[in-house]
């Protein structure tokens, strides 16, 4: 009842300064990755301000951000293949902000062509894919990032939800396991629908909960330890979700 109470004062607050804050602070950071990560080259200058951009985003927007045993799961000295479900914009927020890896995103070709941003996110070597791009390529790229030592982070889904259900998994984040016979760590992602889901103009307020999952490791190398990494993989996702 609150919420709705003060949700008009909320729009009137994104409208006439949250977004236009929002917007200065992904150039200042896109600027920020290019110089530090892509022409100084300074180890994880391409990562530190995009985490800073990203808490700032959700503290601009007063989007608590819950995180339930990351530390129980995730090692320092290791690298793994995040894979998560998407409900929302906030999951890129929430994800790059706090699962405190350095890992590159596989993302949709569209992306690049956002000013500043789509820049350095090519500069800095995330992973960009559409319709058309040979899944050899994809592989190739993904093997070379997770052999530099860096994770990376996949939503399993391929897209947002568009009724905050968990949708079908593609087997890309999948595939690349069972290639590099590197570990998934499901990530479940809760409430980040709620934000902004498809069609909305504007932000609701909604937590976001990011709850990890024990490591999944490879069994074997071929299509049976593919279906059973995304069987696993998909069942601790649903699992939290209630969706099992």
């Amino acid at each position: 009842m609150l919420r709705k109470i003060l949700h008009p004062f909320y729009v009137i607050y994104q409208v006439l300064f949250a977004w236009w804050v929002a917007i200065l602070l992904t150039a200042i950071t896109s600027l920020l990755i290019l110089l530090f990560g892509r022409y100084l080259k300074i180890k994880n200058g391409d990562y530190y301000p995009a985490v800073v951009w990203c808490r700032l985003t959700c503290w601009l927007f007063f989007i608590p951000v819950k995180v339930v045993d990351r530390n129980k799961y995730v090692e320092k000295d290791k690298n793994y293949i995040f894979v998560a479900n998407h409900q929302g914009m906030f999951d890129i927020l929430a994800m790059y902000g706090y699962v405190m890896k350095n890992f590159k995103w596989i993302m949709k070709d569209a992306l690049r062509k956002v000013p500043l941003l789509g820049k350095a996110c090519y500069e800095t070597g995330h992973v960009f894919v559409n319709r058309t791009t040979p899944q050899k390529d994809l592989l190739r790229k993904s093997i070379n990032i997770l052999k530099s030592g860096k994770s990376m982070s996949i939503f399993a889904e391929g897209t947002r939800c568009d009724d905050g259900k968990l949708g079908p998994f593609k087997k890309g984040a999948f595939v690349i396991a069972n290639m590099t016979q590197k570990p998934i760590i499901p990530v479940t992602i809760q409430g980040s629908y709620d934000i902004l889901p498809k069609g909305c103009r504007f932000i609701h307020w909604s937590p976001i909960t990011l709850t990890f999952h024990a490591p999944i490791e490879c069994k074997g190398r071929d299509s049976e330890n593919v279906e059973y990494l995304m069987r696993e993989t998909r069942a601790a996702i649903a699992k939290t979700l209630g969706e099992e």
